[in-house]
Formats: structure tokens, sequence, C-alpha cells
């Protein structure tokens, strides 16, 4: 029976070149080795302390087995954690990082043991990358294949668990056997301790830029796992997993916008805010029951002149529809905030003011158009806004 990983289930933003540049050189490194002599110079003596050949040691393989296996289980951490580090350079460091600890730990090792055997191989890397995925991206789930003669299947597993399970059970084996048994447990464990280790000292700031994109694809990938992935699925399956994958985005989109106002407002940035809801919002189609809804949303947050600017939005809307009563009411509900709050439409605060007349909101009418010549000016009649004034007495 074989279990294996053998690629992460996220969709890659570009092809992982330092991940696929490493596969082909330790290929070609193979085929050197099985052409001339150089295995020898390759492979790493833990009594050399030899820095060069820590890192030229992880390229080199004993055997067919040997390099497919670690490239096999590379492959299924290595291309996503490159595109989500996002820098090349810095996926490097981290290989040629973790092939020194590796190596160094060996040789400390190697101090408690006689004759300790020059090592080979890529597998100390491979288990820095499942330790990094454990801390960079825990929930993405890793394929994995189970096979047996003639049955196999493929099923999902979130690369920490994997990682307990394949450092987990290294380390366990460390502790309880007394030689190696050909396998350089030493830096199995080392690689995946150090992966998690330079992920929580270096990736910190860099696992929170992602998070919210990451959570997204895995979510979007569970989905298609869900209804099936591709030529087989139905259409009316096909049309649900689409729906519902633009629910979520308008979702989650919905989400970043409210924490960006938020911010915003809290930070009384409120150009920036307002601006923000003139983008997102038409005036002209956004119903004003999703006014309304943002507008008691941002009320808990304090009073703002952004409140005061989306009031404004709201009872416009609101005049549009014709709704002049429950207009009425946000008008109030503004100068419950600021009693000076006057309309976006100067020609319409004498309607409002006449309308809260007859309806008996007295005080609403006298807000509305008290000090005429000093807050309006001539924008408005000066005279008509008199008279109303002595009816609201």
């Amino acid at each position: 029976m074989i279990i294996f990983p053998y690629s992460t289930a996220l969709s890659l933003a570009r092809p992982p070149y330092v991940s696929y540049a490493t596969v082909g050189l330790c290929i070609v490194v193979f085929i050197l080795q099985l052409s001339s002599s150089i295995t020898a110079s390759m492979m790493y003596d833990p009594q050399s302390w030899n820095p060069l050949t820590m890192v030229l040691s992880a390229l080199a393989h004993a055997d067919w087995l040997h390099l497919l296996g670690n490239l096999v289980f590379f492959l299924a951490f290595a291309p996503a954690l490159e595109i989500l580090i996002g820098n090349s350079l810095r996926f490097i460091g981290f290989m040629l990082l973790i092939s020194v600890v590796t190596g160094i730990s060996y040789s400390l090792f190697s101090l408690s043991i006689n004759e300790p055997l020059p090592t080979l191989g890529l597998s100390g890397i491979v288990t820095g990358m499942i330790g990094l995925s454990a801390f960079l991206m825990p929930h993405a789930r890793i394929r994995v294949l189970w096979w047996l003669i003639l049955l196999w299947k493929t099923f999902y597993v979130p690369a920490w668990i994997l990682a307990v399970i394949y450092i987990g059970l290294d380390i366990l084996e460390l502790l309880s056997s007394d030689t190696l048994g050909g396998i350089n447990l030493v830096a199995h464990v080392s690689g995946g301790i150090a992966g998690y280790l330079y992920g929580h000292w270096r990736l910190q700031e860099r696992k929170q830029e992602v998070s919210e994109e990451l959570a997204e694809e895995i979510a979007e990938m569970k989905l298609q796992q869900r209804h099936g992935s591709s030529r087989s699925m139905s259409f009316r399956g096909r049309h649900e997993m689409d729906r519902q994958i633009e629910s979520r985005k308008a979702s989650q989109e919905k989400d970043r916008f409210m924490r960006q106002l938020y911010q915003q407002v809290t930070t009384h940035r409120n150009s920036e805010a307002i601006l923000a809801i003139l983008n997102r919002y038409d005036s002209t189609t956004t119903e004003s029951k999703e006014y309304e809804a943002l507008f008691t949303h941002l009320r808990q947050w304090g009073a703002s002149r952004t409140l005061l600017c989306l009031g404004r939005l709201l009872i416009h809307r609101l005049d549009q529809e014709k709704r002049y009563g429950r207009a009425l009411y946000w008008i109030e509900q503004c100068q419950a905030i600021s009693p000076k709050f006057i309309l976006a439409n100067l020609n319409r605060t004498l309607f409002y003011a006449d309308l809260a007349i007859q309806t008996g909101k007295m005080v609403v009418a006298k807000n509305l158009i008290s000090e005429p010549e000093n807050r309006f000016g001539s924008m408005v009649d000066g005279e008509k806004c008199m008279v109303l004034l002595q009816r609201a007495q």
C-alpha cells in the first residue's frame, strides 16, 4: 500500500519557476550521477561541517525511488509555498537555509554516535516545506493518493495535519530507534521544525497579507470538490457551484468593504469613506433599503460626517421613490445626530419642512429651516422659510 501527497489543492497565479527548476536540477544531477562519479563528492559528511556539501547533497539521490519519492513530496508543497511567499529570492534563500540547518543538526547529532554515515537527498528541504506549510497555509488541502495494487483513491488532508503526521512520526522514530536505519531522520525532524520556525520568524506579515486571498481560494476549491470537477458535472451542478462561488465572493467583498469603511470612519478619514460609498453604491440604482441597512450599521460606530452624508443619499433616494413619510423619518434620525443637518437638495428642504409641520413634527421643521439666511443664503426662499417657521411655532 502506498500513501503519499502529490499536490496542493490551490490554483497558482503563475508558474512556480523556482520549484520546477529545483526538480529539473535534481533530475540532471541524478543523470550525471549515473554517468560519472560525482556522488561521493556531493554527499555531506557530518564530520566535515562543510556548508557547500550541505547544499549540494540536497540535489543528489541514492537511486530512482529515492529521487522520485522526494520530488513527489516536494511538488506537493513547494509550488504553492513559492507563490504564497511571492519572492523567488526569498524562496531560494529558505531552501538554502534549510539545507544548512539540517546539515548542522546532523553534524551535532553525529557527535554522539560512532562512524556517522554521509548523507544526501532533498528530504530535509521537503520536510522544511511541510513545516512551513503548517505555518503559512495550515488549512490548505493537500491531495493525497492512496494506492493498493489495482485500487486507488484521492482524498484531501489539511497541510497542518500532514505536518503533524509526517514530522511527528519522524520524531517518534528518532527517539525510539537506536539507529537511523539508513534514513536521515535528523534532517527530517530539524528541517520540519526549522521550516515552521522560519515562517513564524520571517513570514508573519506575509501570512496576514495572503490570509484572506488564501481563505477564498481554499473555499472555492472545496466547492469544486463538492460539486465534482468538470466534464462529468451536470449543468445544474455547475450552475449551483457557480452561484455559490459568486455569492461567497460577493459576501467576502462586502466584508472587506465594511472593514475598510470602519477603519476610515473611526480614524476620521471621512472624505475617503464618503468616496468609497459613492464608488460602491450607484445613487440612481441602489435601493433605499440598502442605504438604510448601511446607515444602521454605520450608526453603531458613532456620529460622523460620513453618516450624515449617507443620510442625505438615503433621503434623496427615498424622495426619488416618492416615499416622503419614510424620508421624513430619516431626516429626524439625522437631526438626532446633528440638529443642523441639511438636505443635499435645498429646494426640497421647504417641502419636508412643510410636511413635518403637517404631521406635527414641529422640531424637525424648525431644525430644517431655522436661520435660513445664515445657513442657506440665497439658495432657498427666505420668505417662505419665515412663513413656515411661524407655522411651526
